[in-house]
C-alpha cells in the first residue's frame, strides 16, 4: 500500500506512474543489488544499496571513511534504556509550516515539502530521491546529545534508501559531503531485512543487523540516537540496534545532522517522511540529581499530544527516578507537571495534573514504588522556563519536576 498525502501535486504524479513503473523500479533495484554484491565499490554511481553481506568489515580506507574495526560494538535487542536529552537545541513538528512548502527552519540541496499523510496524524517533511535535507541548527552539536524523530516510509521498490546521520560539512546544501568524514545509518530499499551503518558513501560497505524493513513500511517508527563523546547508539521504537563505543568521531561529526535520499535509476515513485525532530543536549543523571540536590526537572518524559498518555521513549528517565527511590527507601517526592501555552490556561492546568498523576502510576505499575511515597500536582502553563513563542521554547516548557519532600 502506497502512502498518499493531502494537498500535494506529488500524489497525482505518483498515481499516474502506475504498476508498470513500480515493477520496473523493483527489477532495476534487484539487478543492481546483485551487481553490488560482487563489487567492493561503486564510485561511479555513488549510490547506496544494500549488499546483503551482513556484518561485512571494510578493509580499505578511503578519503572520508574509517576502518570498521575502529567502530567495534554490538547490535542486539535489549531493554529500552534510551534517555532523551534535557536541553532542547532544535525542535520541529512543522505545525507552523504551510502544506506544500519547504519548512522554514530547514535547508536542502534539492527539493521537499511539508505534507499531510492519509490516516497518519500530523505534518511531515517529504525527503524525495537524490536529496539531502537538514535542520539549520547553526552550531556544533555538544559532546553529549540525543536526536529523535518519527519516520514513515513506503514499501520497498517505491522509495529511495532512508539515510540519516552526521557529517563534518556544516552546510551540505552548499558543499558536497562526498570525500568528507561522515557517519550514517541506512535502511535500504531492497527486500533484504537489514539496517546498517557506515562511514563511506560507497555502497556495499555497511555493517548490518537484522530488522524487519518491509514489515515496518507505512507505519510510524520512532528513531532515537544517543551520542556520548565517542559512543553512539541507535534505537528503532524500543529496540536497541547498534551500540558502538568508538563509533562517533568527536571532532568531525558534530557539524551537521542530515537526512539523505540517495539517487536511484529509475527514479522511485516516493520518498520517505520525517516529523517531530528533537535534538537536545544531555544533562545530569536524574538519579544523582534527585539524591544529591533533592530535585530534578526533565523534558524527557513524553506524552501524546493533549493527553496524559506516556510514550514508550520516556521509560529510561522514569527508571532513573525509580532507581533513586529504591536507593533511598525513606525518600518521598512530589511530582509536578508543567505544560506550554498551547490551548487555554484552565485545560492546561488540568492536563498538567493528569500528567503528574500518570507518572506516579507508571512508577507504581512498572517499578512497584508505593503511591504513599508520591504526591502530585500541576502548574499548567503558569511557570514557563523558556519562550513559548518558539517550538524549542514550548518543548522546554513541557516538563515534569521531581522534588524531594
Amino acid at each position: 500500500m502506497l502512502l498518499f498525502f493531502v494537498g500535494s501535486a506529488s500524489a497525482q504524479f505518483l498515481e499516474r506512474l502506475g504498476k508498470s513503473a513500480e515493477r520496473a523500479a523493483k527489477r532495476t533495484v534487484e539487478r543492481r543489488v546483485e551487481r553490488e554484491a560482487s563489487k567492493k565499490t561503486d564510485e561511479a554511481l555513488d549510490k547506496v544499496f544494500e549488499s546483503g553481506k551482513s556484518q561485512k568489515r571494510q578493509k580499505e580506507k578511503d578519503a572520508g571513511s574509517q576502518p570498521m574495526d575502529e567502530l567495534s560494538g554490538f547490535s542486539a535487542q535489549s531493554k529500552f534504556d534510551f534517555i532523551p536529552g534535557d536541553k532542547v537545541i532544535f525542535f520541529d513538528d512543522f505545525h507552523l509550516d504551510a502544506t506544500g512548502d519547504f519548512p522554514v527552519k530547514w535547508n536542502t540541496n534539492g527539493s521537499g515539502e511539508v505534507v499531510e499523510l492519509r490516516n497518519i496524524p500530523g505534518k511531515w517533511l517529504r525527503v524525495p530521491d537524490n536529496t539531502i535535507s537538514f535542520p539549520e541548527i547553526n552550531s556544533r552539536l555538544p559532546q553529549n546529545f540525543t536526536v529523535e524523530f518519527d519516520l514513515v516510509y513506503p514499501a520497498s521498490g517505491e522509495r529511495p534508501p532512508v539515510t540519516f546521520g552526521f557529517s563534518e560539512v556544516a552546510n551540505p546544501a552548499k558543499n558536497s559531503i562526498q570525500h568528507k568524514k561522515i557517519f550514517y545509518f541506512l535502511i535500504p530499499p531492497s527486500v533484504n531485512q537489514h539496517i546498517g551503518y557506515s562511514t563511506s558513501l560507497y555502497s556495499g560497505r555497511e555493517t548490518t543487523t537484522e530488522w524487519a524493513v518491509d514489515k515496518m513500511a507505512n507505519k510510524i517508527i520512532r528513531v532515537s540516537i544517543a551520542v556520548n563523546a565517542n559512543r553512539v547508539r541507535l534505537y528503532l521504537d524500543s529496540r536497541k540496534l547498534f551500540d558502538l563505543p568508538r563509533g562517533f568521531d568527536e571532532n568531525s561529526y558534530r557539524n551537521n545532522f542530515h537526512f539523505r535520499a540517495s539517487p536511484l535509476i529509475p527514479q522511485p515513485k516516493d520518498g520517505f517522511y520525517i516529523s517531530n525532530l528533537r535534538v537536545a543536549e544531555s544533562g545530569k543523571d536524574a538519579r544523582t540529581e534527585l539524591l544529591k540536590t533533592g530535585k530534578f526537572s526533565t523534558t524527557g518524559i513524553y506524552f501524546a499530544s493533549g493527553s496524559a498518555q506516556i510514550k514508550p521513549e520516556s521509560h529510561g528517565v522514569i527508571k532513573e527516578i525509580a532507581d533513586a527511590l529504591n536507593e533511598d527507601a525513606a525518600m518521598k517526592i512530589e511530582i509536578i507537571g508543567h505544560t506550554d501555552n498551547t490551548g487555554n490556561a484552565t485545560s492546561n492546568q488540568s492536563l498538567s495534573e493528569k500528567r503528574a498523576a500518570a507518572v506516579q502510576s507508571y512508577l507504581n505499575n512498572n517499578f512497584q514504588i508505593s503511591n504513599d511515597r508520591i504526591s502530585t500536582s500541576g502548574k499548567g502553563q503558569s511557570e514557563p522556563v523558556a519562550d513559548n513563542s518558539t517550538p524549542e521554547g514550548k518543548a522546554q516548557n513541557r516538563r515534569v519536576e521531581f522534588v524531594k519532600k
